[in-house]
């Protein structure tokens, strides 16, 4: 579970998501020790969550060289479900739970007033909540809208660009109790 929980198993799996690399290439990356890294991309293999995509000799050793493209489709937004996401479940909420976490904390900060003076124009983090009545069609097409928008707009040519990380979570909201 401690190793689910570790934060350097998201930056391994951004790392590799997009060029598939050696251990040694994802530590120099990671500024890490390659021998730190050995155990978590072992786990994350044997979960399925990155693969080996390839295995070059090199002298009298096999170079592996590893990959998470296949969690993340054309637009760079990952995808874990089905039976990958049931597998990994423990995994994927961890990450979940981080990346919210990572949310929550700038707001608080924004909050807290605990911003430089230039920064006071700005918040870095938004909160919203709506409730809908949809069917389970409908939902699906808002959420798969959601992620066209960001994605259309993700590829619109501006110099003055952030990156903004977006974390939606839709879900139904529980049934009241019939009495």
């Amino acid at each position: 579970m401690k190793l689910l929980f570790d934060p350097k198993m998201e930056t391994i799996l951004q790392s590799i998501k997009n060029k598939d690399k050696t251990v040694k290439e994802i530590a120099e990356e990671l500024d890490e020790k390659p021998s730190r890294l050995y155990y978590p991309i072992q786990k994350l293999v044997s979960t399925g969550l990155i693969e080996v995509s390839e295995e070059k000799k090199k002298g009298n050793l096999i170079e592996k060289y590893y990959t998470s493209r296949h969690l993340f489709d054309d637009e760079e937004m990952m995808h874990v479900e089905g039976d990958l996401a049931i597998r990994n479940s423990d995994f994927l909420l961890s990450m979940v739970l981080l990346s919210l976490n990572r949310g929550i904390t700038l707001l608080k900060g924004d909050l807290d007033g605990n911003t430089t003076a230039q920064e006071t124009e700005k918040s870095r983090a938004v909160y919203s909540e709506y409730d809908a009545s949809l069917t389970s069609s409908e939902w699906r097409q808002v959420n798969e809208e959601i992620r066209r928008i960001i994605r259309d707009r993700d590829n619109v040519n501006n110099q003055d660009k952030t990156e903004y990380t977006f974390s939606i979570l839709s879900y139904e909201k529980e049934s009241k109790p019939t009495e």
